[in-house]
């Protein structure tokens, strides 16, 4: 039966999936009981989250009727997040656009950056972003808020370069969390590598893949599992090259 997660719930949730890193990074920088973020679980591992409009859902079991019906009653999700085949069969039933890519994770040739990224600022790191995805980021205020509170928490990570002391080209965590205390074993911490863009007059340089390397090493060093969703063929290519693999699959939807 679906109900409210509790911190000892979430505690289980083990982040090997996209869909599961996004909503462990959501429970370890908020936590349960918050107004804004809603959290469910079904005692059987499957996990939902709902923030900003956004449903992801994380059902390594698959969809049952059960989570298919609670997922279309929620009018506040404008989208769902999750893996391709839940994405498929929710869209199945109408009302929904689906789309759907891979999940890649550093295979054993991931290369080495070849240029050494600085630290940006989220401030530093938003107009490039606005720039590259205008239209689909959020306001600036709205943004802020978030990605702030996830840095002074060490929930994220904004690597890139900069042109003339403004930045060019940023990558970050969109989502990252610390080690599940599971069993048999702990399981280590994971990241979502993401929001990966560079303005025109920085392109051709290897600024994105250098950050994009530069934040999996840096995560893989510490233990944590590494994932990227890339958006298209292109950007797919392009972590193809420098040693990522194919390791799930991504579905997002979008009300009709």
């Amino acid at each position: 039966m679906i109900r409210e997660a509790a911190a000892e719930d979430l505690s289980r949730l083990i982040p090997d999936t996209e869909a599961a890193v996004r909503i462990r990074a959501l429970a370890d920088a908020y936590g349960p009981g918050l107004p804004f973020l809603r959290l469910w679980c079904d005692g059987e591992g499957g996990f939902a989250s709902l923030m900003d409009g956004t449903m992801t859902l994380s059902l390594p079991r698959g969809l049952n009727a059960e989570w298919a019906a609670f997922a279309s009653m929620q009018p506040e999700a404008a989208g769902v997040r999750t893996d391709g085949e839940t994405a498929r069969r929710l869209a199945a039933a109408g009302g929904w656009r689906v789309e759907t890519g891979a999940v890649m994770a550093p295979g054993p040739a991931l290369a080495a950056p070849r240029r050494d990224p600085e630290t940006l600022t989220p401030r530093e790191a938003y107009p490039v972003l606005a720039a590259c995805f205008a239209g689909s980021l959020p306001p600036f205020s709205a943004w802020y808020v978030d990605v702030s509170h996830r840095v002074r928490h060490g929930l994220c990570r904004l690597s890139g370069f900069k042109e003339g002391g403004a930045a060019v080209s940023t990558a970050m965590t969109v989502a990252e969390c610390g080690p599940a205390p599971c069993e048999p074993v702990p399981y280590g911490g994971a990241a979502l590598i993401g929001a990966v863009a560079t303005l025109p007059a920085g392109r051709g340089k290897g600024y994105a893949s250098a950050a994009v390397l530069t934040l999996a090493r840096g995560l893989l060093a510490e233990g944590r599992r590494v994932f990227l969703s890339p958006k298209n063929a292109r950007a797919h290519a392009l972590y193809a090259g420098i040693g990522f693999a194919d390791a799930g699959e991504w579905g997002s939807l979008k009300r009709r």
